[in-house]
């Protein structure tokens, strides 16, 4: 780790001090400095400077013995991180449990030219492992090495090595030589171990900032709290007219009180969307999915071939106009998320044209498992009815979905299952057959004596819900027999972990031939 790791990680402690400083002298200092009066709290100055100086100190030995016991290391198969000092912790990864590796940048560590390194394993939880912090070169080059390990093609290396690599990369982009003399010092005994190149990659797209802010401010969540405010305006008018009120109890300035919360909320919402969303660049490479945004604080998310587990396509009432649309996935390890705010990884396009969702859906969703795939997606986001070959919930449920009932609709297709759903917000969600965990179908009273069921397709956490609700009981029984049986072959045919190993190669020619044969 970076020796000012602790530091970065400990600025706001820093800040707080100066804050609080500022409070309690600050008034006092700036009229003395202005030639307005003395200073009058001189002593109690002093007393306050020691009791900081002191905590500064147990600040700094605080800091050296925690970036001093901090250590990581690549082993052949799993990455170890030792930390703690009276209470130590170890944590391991596999490698062939990694979903992502991101890489984080906040403000403060952009300043110094520093990143964390983020884990995602496959036990659908939080964070698996950070490594915070590290150079920003370190940091990439130890993400190709990870992601390396994650597909099978690299044995361990050295944390030192990959630091010497960081610099190297540093120096050779400053345009400076190295200054070595192959000819000192006695020969090494084997060649050392070439460093991952970082895979290439093609930029697909990147969200215009108008475009960005536009969806932010037209988002449903937006149109929800704009509303509520209208209703308020609207109830403190008709009491003010029906039941006026003077002073302190006047309607208005109760309402006034009421609005501020919900302004906090609307700046919160606001500046979270964009916050997160500016610049969000959506690029391919050999090792998955690359996406990179923010503003303050940037992200560059890496998701393997793969690892997503569902998808789903959503559009927002007020996007229609700009054909406007968002993609969300489920990837193990990401856990739940916050959608619209910072915390939200599971975002893959915040907002793009159909265009935009094809280029995405091409890397996520490679095969469709029909010829014609815009056809069918498209039909999937704004259609109803049976068109391309999607079934509909039957005509008797109407009064129970009176909006939605020719929405809710599914086709299966030969590699994924497509659920259609939504009225005001239209929703799509493909799911590969071999991510399926489970099927659950289930039925209510109502849903009894109506003869349909409910069908739920289990996924990891994650933004996505595959649903199909209200389908007719025949169709949803048939189709919780299909999916159960082409998910254990598809599983079979293509669940991978290594996917560049060839023994994981010829294991999975193998499971294949025997998918074949049954």
């Amino acid at each position: 780790m970076h020796p000012i790791s602790p530091w970065v990680r400990g600025w706001v402690i820093l800040v707080a001090m100066l804050f609080f400083a500022t409070q309690s002298f600050g008034e006092d200092m700036v009229r003395t400095l202005v030639g307005q009066g003395e200073f009058q709290d001189a002593g109690r100055l002093w007393i306050t400077l020691a009791i900081y100086g002191a905590v500064f100190v147990v600040m700094v030995v605080i800091y050296y013995f925690s970036w001093r016991f901090t250590k990581y290391q690549l082993a052949e198969e799993q990455v170890l991180l030792d930390t703690g000092v009276i209470f130590r912790q170890h944590r391991r990864v596999r490698y062939d449990r990694v979903q992502a590796v991101d890489i984080r940048q906040p403000l403060v560590a952009r300043i110094f030219g520093l990143a964390e390194l983020k884990f995602e394993a496959a036990d659908g939880g939080s964070t698996a492992m950070q490594l915070a912090f590290i150079k920003e070169d370190e940091a990439r080059i130890l993400r190709a090495e990870i992601m390396g390990r994650a597909a099978g093609i690299r044995a361990a290396a050295d944390p030192e090595e990959i630091a010497r690599r960081g610099a190297a990369a540093a120096t050779a982009e400053s345009g400076e030589e190295l200054n070595e003399d192959p000819g000192e010092g006695p020969p090494p005994a084997e060649a050392p171990q070439q460093p991952l190149p970082e895979a290439p990659e093609h930029v697909m797209l990147k969200v215009p900032a108008g475009r960005m802010i536009g969806s932010v401010l037209l988002s449903t969540a937006m149109l929800v709290m704009f509303s509520i405010i209208i209703l308020l305006v609207l109830g403190a008018w008709i009491l003010d007219m029906t039941i006026p009120q003077d002073g302190e109890d006047n309607w208005w300035l109760i309402l006034l009180f009421v609005l501020i919360p919900f302004a906090f909320s609307l700046i919160g919402v606001a500046w979270g969307g964009f916050n997160k969303g500016y610049n969000f660049t959506v690029a391919t490479s050999p090792d998955g999915l690359r996406l990179r945004y923010g503003l303050l604080e940037t992200s560059q998310q890496t998701v393997p071939p793969g690892r997503v587990q569902a998808i789903r396509i959503s559009q927002g009432l007020l996007w229609r106009a700009f054909g406007w649309y968002k993609m969300s996935v489920n990837v193990a390890g990401y856990g739940p998320s916050v959608e619209g705010t910072g915390s939200d990884k599971s975002t893959v396009l915040p907002v793009g044209t159909i265009e935009d969702v094809m280029r995405v859906l091409s890397v996520v969703a490679p095969d469709p498992g029909v010829e014609n795939a815009p056809e069918v997606i498209g039909e999937g986001i704004t259609g109803s009815g049976d068109g391309q070959g999607f079934t509909h919930s039957p005509r008797r449920v109407w009064w129970l979905d009176p909006l939605t009932w020719k929405r809710n609709a599914y086709r299966s297709t030969d590699t994924m299952v497509l659920l259609r759903s939504g009225r005001l917000e239209r929703y799509l969600v493909l799911m590969p057959h071999e991510r399926i965990q489970s099927i659950g179908l289930h039925q209510g009273p109502l849903e009894r004596r109506l003869r349909v069921a409910t069908l739920r397709f289990h996924s990891t956490a994650g933004p996505v819900v595959p649903l199909l609700p209200h389908a007719d009981l025949d169709v949803a029984v048939r189709l919780f027999h299909e999916e159960a049986d082409i998910a254990a072959v598809s599983r079979r045919m293509r669940d991978r972990n290594q996917w560049m190993r060839e023994d994981e190669l010829a294991r999975f020619e193998q499971r294949t031939q025997q998918a074949i044969k049954q």
